[in-house]
Parts: C-alpha cells; structure tokens; sequence
C-alpha cells in the first residue's frame, strides 16, 4: 500500500517550500515540493518529482504574472492533478481541482478578496474538491492554512517560521481528519 499520510512531515515541507519560494531558491523549492508531494500523496520519486515540476513551473509562472492567470498557470496545474489522480487512484476532476487550486493563489493577490477567511474557504472548496466530500475539517484546514500564509505575508523580512509551521501542522492534522477513510486507503 502507500506510505501513511504524515500531517506534520507535510507541514514542515510545505513550510520549507514556501521559505525556499519567496527567498527565489528553485532547487530547495523543487526539493522540499518533492518531499511533500511524497508525503501527502505517497507518489513514488518519479511521480513525485514530475508533479513537482509542473507545480513549481505553474507557481514561478504565476508568481511573475500580472493578470490572464489561467493561461498562465492553468495548463501546468491541470497536467499536475492528472498526474496525482492516475497515482493515487483518486476520482476528483482534474480541471476542477485546479482550478480551485488557482482561485486560491488569485485570491491571495485581490484586494478585496485576501483575507484570511476569504482565502480559507477558496482552500477548504478545493480540499472538497480534491477528497470528493465538503467536510467540517476542511473548512478548518482551509482557515489555518490561510492564516498561515497571511502570517507569512504581514512578516515581510522577519517571518515567524515556527508559528507558520504550527499554523500548517494543525491544517494537515484536520486534513487527515476529515479525509481519514480515503487516506487510509
């Protein structure tokens, strides 16, 4: 079977990831993504590494973009999904799950639209999405992950990696609450 979803070994990852992506470090990026899609999704390193590479294309494209962010970012997160469905079996719509991806990074970048908890719920609609059921934790998770990223923001130079990590830890443990019987799998 697949290696156990481990929340907090995700966590740390996606904190590394996100370090790695505002300091413009694409190797460690490429490497901590790797390592994270390893331990959500249980891909093997080849899987792993080809999702990583659309993940971070899509990622570097829309970080330089300044508006059309479907054709921009849209093709790579697509073929990403479609790699991560096939390996895990899974039976979420690819473009949707992507596209609920992007709404999240566009969020982000909207007056307007960027507050934490307009932000959560773009997050939680793509976890429903993702585990085919609008779970109670997922809305949780969404809300988390947010304010981890908001925190990250509003820190400029002197982010609080450990409260951002902390803040990601307790968003996969909802996670892997809510999605229990399908991770268990």
């Amino acid at each position: 079977g697949r290696p156990s979803y481990d929340a907090d070994k995700v966590a740390q990852a996606e904190t590394r990831m996100w370090r790695a992506y505002y300091s413009g470090d694409k190797t460690q990026l490429a490497l901590q993504l790797i390592a994270l899609l390893r331990n959500q999704y249980g891909l093997s390193l080849l899987e792993a590494k080809a999702v990583g590479e659309l993940l971070a294309g899509s990622a570097m494209k829309f970080q330089s973009a300044r508006g059309d962010y479907e054709s921009v970012a849209l093709p790579d997160l697509r073929k990403a999904y479609d790699i991560v469905k096939r390996a895990t079996d899974a039976d979420f719509d690819s473009d949707k799950v992507a596209r609920a991806e992007l709404a999240w990074w566009v969020a982000r970048r909207t007056p307007g639209q960027n507050s934490p908890e307009q932000v959560g719920a773009k997050i939680a609609e793509l976890y429903a999405l993702f585990y085919g059921s609008n779970r109670p934790e997922f809305q949780k998770a969404g809300q988390l992950r947010a304010q981890a990223a908001a925190l990250r923001d509003s820190g400029d130079k002197n982010v609080d990696w450990a409260r951002v990590e902390e803040l990601l830890r307790q968003s996969y443990r909802e996670i892997k609450k809510g999605a229990a019987e399908k991770l268990s799998s």
